[in-house]
């Protein structure tokens, strides 16, 4: 078993939560060849994405619970052996209707997987080096938007769309046996309340009551959304609106996302010299600057593709400069509920960005602009979250109630 402070332990917990970006990003070249193929229109394919962003969000109110009741190995084994199955019968859909569904199965069984690495990130560590090792798992997570596109691409031209989830499949049982073999139990005392309805609601309203944990919820959401109106919306403005093709398309979205890595590799740095409130105001900024830079080009009638890839790599620098660090903002002070914290933290957040990518596909317009205003209003509204909740001082509040695990303890 892998020991919790060894490079492997953070190249796994990496690997996991790349699953997610593999899976949403891999095939998004094939999109708009998957609507002939698939005799299925730009909305319904679209769907695949929404619905998928929407399944996992919904699914994660109860994937921190299970894993707190269960514990962390349990929980993600069966996660990832839905998940493989799942990819398999999206490479084997024949109608749009059949991958929509095959797509929201396989986002169930993302919530355990991405939910879990993070519950495990706080069971071993605590504030900032908890989001150093978030934004060292960023760095593993960095490369996966980068090569799922491109890599996707090339798999769609020389196969066909349907590869694109065989690799996933195939990428899945290989951490489905690296995990049984290598991750230990981080989980100390599992909670046998955790799936209580009764608990699962209190331990959530006791969340909700903290302003800075409702700050941070709301910082990570709307950081987020930005990347989902990107993902549901670059596609179509690449390869339909500038009219690169399905290769074009992979290596500029790769381009897009090395700012992904970028922003991972200085937040890892600099979160331990500045902490995170001081790193979250000041990438908040670069936030800001990239999405209303994005948004001006794209509605003053700017169509080349440096109009959306310069301004989106340095929103996505600052995404991985803010994102980590909201995420252990959000967790650390509440080690006895960490499962349902990064439950109801991350079902926020999908919830959100999920409607963000969602207003994209309702008003595409054949121009970059959707996308481009749904991107500067989640950055001005993540701006405003830190600075009017997560970022002002903590109020003492002596009678705030502890959450239900701790008061009542995980064996009564």
């Amino acid at each position: 078993m892998l020991k919790s402070d060894s490079p492997q332990m953070t190249l796994m917990l990496g690997a996991l939560i790349a699953v997610a970006p593999l899976a949403m990003d891999i095939y998004l070249a094939s999109m708009p060849s998957m609507t002939r193929a698939l005799a299925a229109t730009p909305e319904h394919v679209q769907l695949t994405l929404s619905v998928y962003m929407y399944g996992w969000g919904a699914a994660q109110l109860l994937a921190g619970p299970l894993s707190d009741r269960f514990g962390r190995r349990p929980a993600l084994l069966g996660g990832l052996v839905v998940f493989v199955a799942a990819s398999a019968a999206c490479a084997l859909s024949t109608n749009v209707a059949m991958l929509i569904a095959a797509r929201a199965i396989q986002a169930l069984s993302m919530a355990t997987i991405s939910v879990v690495p993070r519950a495990v990130v706080r069971d071993l560590y605590a504030g900032d080096r908890a989001a150093h090792m978030l934004s060292l798992m960023g760095m593993v997570l960095g490369v996966a938007p980068i090569v799922a596109p491109i890599l996707g691409s090339h798999l769609h031209v020389w196969f066909g769309w349907q590869a694109n989830f065989v690799f996933v499949a195939a990428y899945g049982m290989l951490l489905l046996a690296w995990v049984a073999w290598r991750l230990p139990e981080t989980l100390r005392a599992p909670d046998r309340r955790a799936t209580v309805p009764a608990v699962v609601l209190a331990n959530f309203g006791h969340l909700l009551r903290s302003r800075r944990f409702l700050g941070y919820m709301l910082v990570a959401s709307f950081t987020m959304s930005g990347l989902f109106a990107f993902l549901a919306g670059s596609a179509f403005v690449f390869v339909a609106v500038l009219g690169q093709s399905e290769q074009g398309f992979g290596y500029l979205f790769g381009a897009v996302m090395l700012g992904n890595f970028t922003g991972a590799t200085l937040g890892s740095r600099l979160v331990q010299r500045w902490g995170i409130d001081r790193m979250i105001a000041r990438s908040s900024w670069l936030l800001l600057a990239s999405a209303l830079a994005l948004c001006a080009l794209a509605w003053a009638g700017v169509r080349h593709p440096a109009a959306v890839v310069v301004p989106m790599f340095f929103y996505m620098v600052a995404l991985m400069t803010t994102m980590p660090q909201a995420t252990a903002g959000a967790l650390t002070p509440f080690p006895e509920i960490a499962g349902s914290a990064s439950s109801l933290l991350a079902f926020v957040q999908f919830v959100v960005a999920s409607s963000a990518a969602l207003a994209v596909g309702l008003t595409f317009d054949g121009t970059p602009r959707a996308m481009a205003t749904v991107i500067a209003i989640a950055a001005v509204l993540a701006f405003a979250a830190f600075r009017g909740l997560a970022g002002r001082p903590p109020a003492p509040d002596p009678a705030a109630p502890a959450p239900v695990a701790k008061r009542r303890g995980s064996g009564s």
